[in-house]
């Protein structure tokens, strides 16, 4: 399972409309557009959820985390592969927030270049002026593996590129002398790759 995002509650404890803290308040999770209960979690690895409870002493049971004395929660996880609705109550039982859908801060400073939607696509905007102009640099960590694509399916492309391919008017030859691996071969496998729309294939040689 993924590794959970930390619910991002204001200065660690619920506040009102008027920016005080709400002593014994309660989050409430939703499957987002629904009255259906989300779980949540008390540890990042999603393998310890908060027990179900009953939310204003109804006979229904939900995901309800009490705040204490105070006003703090304790640490909540949320499932990054669920869309989550979210209520805000006092102690009385009083509505202060209702937010669907719920989408998590990122776990990050910045200006504001990386972009997650409702639906957790993310898009990385173009470096402001000052840095070395690469939008994105991934590194591998010792032994490891910079960036691994996984397809939807086999031939399915798992890398889009558009506005930057160019057609040509030159009949392109190849010959390598050098080449890694086993001798002489054609290639083994083809990756696709989408480009402006239709999908090419890249010859893989082992």
């Amino acid at each position: 399972m993924a590794t959970g995002q930390l619910f991002y509650d204001p200065v660690a404890r619920p506040l009102s409309s008027t920016g005080t803290s709400l002593p014994n308040g309660y989050y409430n999770f939703y499957v987002s557009g629904t009255t259906n209960a989300a779980t949540v979690y008390q540890d990042a690895a999603l393998s310890l959820p908060f027990p179900a409870a009953s939310l204003n002493g109804s006979s229904a049971l939900y995901s309800v985390i009490q705040a204490d004395g105070t006003g703090a929660m304790p640490p909540i996880f949320l499932n990054p592969e669920t869309i989550y609705r979210v209520q805000l109550y006092s102690s009385t039982w009083s509505l202060i927030e209702d937010v669907d859908p719920y989408v998590p801060s990122m776990p990050t400073t910045g200006n504001g270049q990386v972009q997650i939607d409702t639906q957790g696509e993310m898009t990385i905007n173009a470096p402001t002026p000052g840095g070395t102009g690469v939008t994105l640099t991934v590194n591998a960590r010792s032994s490891g593996t910079a960036l691994e694509l996984v397809g939807a399916a086999f031939g399915s492309p798992t890398i889009m590129a558009n506005m930057t391919v160019v057609a040509g008017s030159q009949t392109a030859t190849f010959t390598a002398t050098n080449k890694p691996g086993s001798g002489t071969t054609a290639p083994s496998k083809w990756l696709p790759i989408t480009a402006d729309g239709a999908t090419y294939y890249i010859p893989l040689w082992q």
